[in-house]
C-alpha cells in the first residue's frame, strides 16, 4: 500500500512563511459587522477545560539532535530507487490566459455605470425578519461579486442594474435547511446601499503602467507581462514536479533502508510534529480540541497517529543528514543564494539571502538550503520515469491489491504476527484549511 508522504518540516515551515510574505497584495473584502457563525474556541479556552490538551498545546520542541545522536542507518543504493511521476507540465497560452484572468478579477476599477454580473458592488446592508433586525444580518462596506453565489439565492440578482448611491430593497427567503431555526424558511428584507461599483478592466499597456505596483510587476507592455507570467507559472510547475519526485524518492529511501532511531530523536520528532500541527491549526483560529472534532479522533488516537508520522519524519531527517554529511553539503553562501533564486522564481518577487535571513532567521534558512541541496542530489541519483496519470494509478492499484493480499495472509495466521495496514491522515493535509473555509462560508446570515 502506498504510504502518505510527509515533507520535511523545515521546508514546509519556510514554504508557508514565504508564501505569506511574498504573495501578491490582494484587495481585501470588508466583513460584516456581526456574524451568524459561532466563533471557534481559542487555545486558552480549550486548555482551561482539558489539562491533557493544554499540555500538548504548550509543548516545547527541543533542539534537533546532532546526526550522531539520531540513530543509525544502512541506506539503500539510490540507483535502486525508481519514482514514477506524471510528465512535467509545459505552460501554454491557455494557462497564461487563465492566470491573467484570475489576477485581473482581483484588481477592479470603479465605474460610473449600472452593475452587471461579474461586477463587484461595495454595499452596506441591514436585514430584517418579521420586521426585526437579526444577528449576522448587517454589514458595512462589504465587497460582493455579483453572480458569485456568496449570498443566499436571489440577493445578488436584485443588485444587477444598480449604481453608486442607489438604495435597493432586496426581498429573499432563507432556505428551509439554512441551519438557523430562527431563519429557516423565513422571508427577509434587506435594505442595501450601493457605495461603489467596480469592474475588471481590459488589460492594456496603459492599464499596466498605472497598476504595475499593485500587480508587483515591472512589465510595461502586455506582451512582457504575459512572458513574466509564463516564467512564473513554469517555475511553479517545475517546483511541483520536482517536489513530487523528491517526496516520493525520500519516502522510498526511508522504506527501503535499515534505520534505527534513538529515544532522543523520537522525542524530538514527536514534539516537532505535534507543534507543527497545532501551529498550523492556530493560523485558522482553531485549537487542538477543534482539530480533534474535525478529525473525529480522541486525544489518544491523535497521539497514536502523530507517533507514526513522527517516526517517518525522524527517519527522513536522518536520511537527509547522512547524505549531507557524505556528500559534504553544508549551508554555504552559494547554496543560500541558490535557494533565494529558486524562491524568487517561484513567487515572482526578487529575494536575496539577506532578506531570507531577516524574514526567517539564519538557522532556518541554512537548514532549508541544505534540505534543498540534498533533495536535489537525491532526485539526480534516482531513476525518474514519467508516466501518464492513468498508468501511475493502474500501477498503484496493482500494488494496493498485492499489499492487501499480503495483509490478509498475515492476518489469517490468527494471532501472532497478525497486523492490519493503517490508514492515517497526514498532519500536513489541508483538513484544517477546508474546515476553516467551510466555517467562513457561513460567516454572514446574508450568505
Amino acid at each position: 500500500m502506498k504510504k502518505n508522504k510527509m515533507v520535511l518540516a523545515a521546508a514546509a515551515v519556510l514554504t508557508v512563511a514565504s508564501l505569506a510574505a511574498c504573495g501578491s497584495a490582494k484587495t481585501k473584502e470588508a466583513t460584516p459587522e456581526t456574524s451568524a457563525a459561532s466563533t471557534p474556541a481559542t487555545s486558552s479556552e480549550v486548555a482551561a477545560e482539558d489539562p491533557a490538551i493544554a499540555e500538548l498545546e504548550n509543548i516545547v520542541v527541543p533542539d534537533m539532535p546532532k546526526l550522531k545522536d539520531m540513530g543509525y542507518i544502512k541506506m539503500v543504493d539510490l540507483k535502486d530507487i525508481t519514482v514514477e511521476v506524471a510528465p512535467k507540465t509545459i505552460v501554454d497560452d491557455a494557462m497564461i490566459d487563465s492566470q491573467i484572468s484570475s489576477l485581473m478579477s482581483t484588481y477592479k476599477d470603479e465605474v460610473d455605470e449600472a452593475a452587471k454580473s461579474g461586477d463587484t458592488v461595495t454595499i452596506d446592508f441591514v436585514g430584517k425578519v418579521d420586521g426585526e433586525e437579526f444577528q449576522g444580518g448587517s454589514g458595512k462596506n462589504y465587497d460582493l461579486t455579483l453572480g458569485s453565489g456568496q449570498f443566499i439565492d436571489g440577493f445578488e440578482d436584485q443588485l444587477i442594474g444598480s449604481k453608486k448611491g442607489d438604495k435597493v430593497t432586496v426581498n429573499v427567503t432563507f432556505p428551509e435547511n439554512y441551519g438557523n431555526e430562527k431563519l429557516n424558511g423565513k422571508p427577509a428584507v434587506f435594505e442595501v446601499t450601493v457605495n461603489k461599483v467596480s469592474r475588471t478592466a481590459e488589460l492594456t499597456d496603459e492599464w499596466l503602467v498605472s497598476h504595475g505596483e499593485d500587480l508587483e510587476t515591472e512589465a510595461k507592455t502586455v506582451a512582457d507581462f504575459r512572458e513574466e507570467q509564463r516564467a512564473l507559472l513554469q517555475s511553479q510547475a517545475d517546483y511541483s514536479f520536482n517536489s513530487n519526485v523528491q517526496a516520493e524518492a525520500l519516502q522510498q529511501i526511508v522504506d527501503k533502508s535499515e534505520i534505527g532511531l534513538t529515544t532522543e530523536m523520537k522525542d524530538y520528532a514527536e514534539a516537532y510534529v505535534i507543534r507543527s500541527e497545532i501551529d498550523n491549526a492556530s493560523r485558522y483560529g482553531y485549537g487542538l480540541s477543534d482539530m480533534l472534532t474535525m478529525y473525529g479522533m480522541t486525544l489518544d488516537e491523535f497521539k497514536d497517529e502523530i507517533s507514526g508520522f513522527a517516526s517517518d519524519y525522524a527517519s527522513q531527517r536522518i536520511v537527509v543528514g547522512t547524505i549531507a554529511e557524505e556528500q559534504g553539503i553544508s549551508a554555504t553562501d552559494e547554496l543560500i543564494d541558490k535557494l533565494a533564486d529558486k524562491l524568487s522564481g517561484l513567487y515572482g518577487t526578487k529575494l536575496n539571502k539577506v532578506q531570507l535571513i531577516e524574514q526567517f532567521g539564519g538557522d532556518l534558512v541554512k537548514e532549508e538550503a541544505v534540505n534543498d541541496a540534498v533533495l536535489a542530489y537525491i532526485q539526480s541519483n534516482v531513476n525518474v520515469v514519467e508516466k501518464e496519470q492513468t498508468e501511475i494509478q493502474e500501477t498503484e492499484a496493482e500494488t494496493e491489491e498485492e499489499t492487501e493480499e499480503e495483509t490478509k495472509e498475515v492476518n489469517d495466521l490468527g494471532g501472532e504476527g497478525g497486523y492490519k495496514t493503517k490508514n492515517v491522515k497526514s498532519v500536513y493535509e489541508a483538513d484544517t484549511t477546508e474546515a476553516a473555509t467551510e466555517a467562513s462560508e457561513g460567516e454572514s446570515a446574508a450568505k
